[in-house]
C-alpha cells in the first residue's frame, strides 16, 4: 500500500486530519491551505500498536545539562506543559540499559506524556535499546538527529546526520521496528543551509516517525541566531501534502507565551517545543493557557524546589553549577529586573548558601495583581533570557 495512504488512515483514526489538495501543473501535491490550530487542544500521535495524547500541544524541549529529571519533574508537576522528552542517551557500544533509562524518565507523572531521546550514529543497539525503555514506561521513542555539539558532530551522530537522508530513515525504521510505541524525530532544518530540508523529513516520514520536530536554526547556528520559522511553514506544508498524518512541532525562537501563539499560526505547525524559555520561566506553559505569570514568592518556591532536588544527597554531580546556571538565566517572578547586580552577586558567591537565603526571603513577597499581559496574545519581555 502507498505510505502516504497508510499514514492518512493512521491520522484519520488519531484524529489528527490534514487533507492533501490537488496534484499541481508539475504532477506533485500542491499546497494546502489548514487553518491555524489551537495549542489549547490535546495533540495525539500513534504509533504501531498504542498511541500518545499530550494534553496540550505544547511540549518541553530536551536541553543538556538542562532538562534532568529534577527540572523536567517540577516543571511537570506545575501542571501546565503538554509533556516532555529526557536528555538525550546516546548509544555507542552497548545497547542502553533499563536501569540508566529509569534514572533518566525520573518518576513517572501521570497524564502527562515523557518520551525517551536515544542519539546514535546508527542502528546497532538501537532496537534492544527501545524495548528496554518501552519496557521501563517511556510513552515514545525520540531519535536526536539536530544536536549541534562539536564532540557529537564528529562522531556522526546528532546532526551530522542531517547530510545523510537514508541513514536517518533507516534509523527511525530501526525503532519503529522493535516497538509499537510512537517514534519521533528532532531535527534542524540542516548543516550549513537548509537545501535538504524536505529531503530530511521525507526520510523521517518515510521510516515511520509519527511526529518531527524542527528546530528553526542551521547546525552552524548559534542559540543567538534568528529562528527562521519560515522554514517550519516549509515543512508543514511538505508534510501536509506528502506526509499528511506526521505532526509537526515548531522549536526555536521562542521567548514567551505570545511567541508560541505566533508560530503556530505564523507557520502552520502542529504544536511547538519550548526550551530556553521555559528554563527561565518555568511558568511559561500557564501563561500559554492564559494564566498569570508567576509571582516573586511563587518563583521562590520552585527555585528552592529546583536547589533541594540537585543537591540532595546521591543527586548527580554538579547540583552547585546547576543552581549557579538557574540563578543566571532565570526571570520568573521579576526578582532581578533592576537589580542585576544582586544576579551578579549571587553568581559569585561561593557555595549556594547565599542563593538559598535569597529566595527564602523572597517566599513572603506578594503576588502580582495584574492579570498575565498574555492572555490577549501579545508580547512581554518577562520570560526572555538575558
Amino acid at each position: 500500500m502507498d505510505p502516504a495512504l497508510v499514514h492518512a488512515a493512521v491520522a484519520a483514526a488519531a484524529g489528527i486530519i490534514r487533507t492533501a489538495g490537488p496534484r499541481g501543473d508539475d504532477g506533485g501535491m500542491a499546497p494546502v491551505q489548514a487553518p491555524p490550530r489551537s495549542l489549547l487542544a490535546p495533540l495525539t500521535i500513534r504509533g504501531r500498536g498504542r498511541s500518545v495524547t499530550f494534553p496540550v500541544a505544547a511540549l518541553l524541549a530536551p536541553m543538556d545539562g538542562i532538562t534532568d529529571p529534577a527540572f523536567r519533574g517540577l516543571v511537570l508537576d506545575l501542571g501546565d506543559a503538554g509533556g516532555a522528552v529526557t536528555e538525550f542517551l546516546r548509544l555507542s557500544s552497548a545497547p542502553i540499559g533499563g536501569s540508566a533509562i529509569r534514572r533518566e524518565l525520573g518518576l513517572r507523572r501521570p497524564p502527562v506524556p515523557v518520551g525517551i531521546q536515544f542519539m546514535t550514529p546508527g542502528v546497532d543497539h538501537l532496537a534492544v535499546s527501545v524495548q528496554n525503555a518501552s519496557q521501563e514506561g517511556a510513552d515514545w521513542i525520540d531519535l536526536n538527529f539536530g544536536c549541534p555539539a562539536k564532540r557529537v558532530f564528529n562522531r556522526c551522530a546528532g546532526s551530522a546526520l542531517l547530510a545523510d537522508p537514508g541513514k536517518v530513515e533507516a534509523i527511525v525504521a530501526e525503532a519503529v521496528s522493535a516497538t509499537d510505541l510512537p517514534v519521533s524525530a528532532k531535527v534542524r532544518a540542516g548543516i550549513d543551509d537548509d537545501a535538504h530540508l524536505e529531503e530530511v523529513l521525507d526520510a523521517a516520514a518515510s521510516g515511520g516517525a509519527a511526529m518531527v520536530t524542527l528546530h528553526a536554526r542551521l547546525r552552524r547556528d548559534s542559540y543567538a541566531a534568528p529562528a527562521r520559522w519560515e522554514w517550519i511553514a516549509r515543512a508543514a506544508e511538505f508534510l501536509r501534502a506528502r506526509h499528511p498524518s506526521v505532526v509537526l512541532l515548531g522549536n526555536g525562537g521562542i521567548d514567551s507565551a505570545g511567541d508560541a501563539r505566533r508560530m503556530a499560526a505564523e507557520t502552520g505547525c502542529d504544536g511547538v517545543m519550548v526550551g530556553r524559555a521555559a528554563f527561565a520561566d518555568p511558568f511559561i506553559f500557564r501563561r500559554l493557557r492564559g494564566g498569570p505569570p508567576a509571582g516573586p514568592a511563587e518563583a521562590a518556591g520552585f527555585a528552592l524546589r529546583y536547589m533541594d532536588a540537585v543537591l540532595a544527597p546521591g543527586a548527580l554531580r554538579g547540583g552547585a553549577g546547576k543552581v549557579k546556571q538557574f540563578v543566571r538565566y532565570t526571570s520568573a517572578g521579576g526578582f532581578f529586573e533592576g537589580r542585576e547586580e544582586e544576579r551578579v552577586a549571587l553568581l559569585r558567591s561561593p557555595g549556594t548558601e547565599s542563593i538559598r537565603t535569597f529566595f527564602s526571603g523572597c517566599l513572603e513577597a506578594p503576588a502580582p495583581d495584574a492579570p498575565s499581559p498574555l492572555v490577549d496574545g501579545t508580547e512581554s519581555p518577562e520570560g526572555r533570557l538575558p
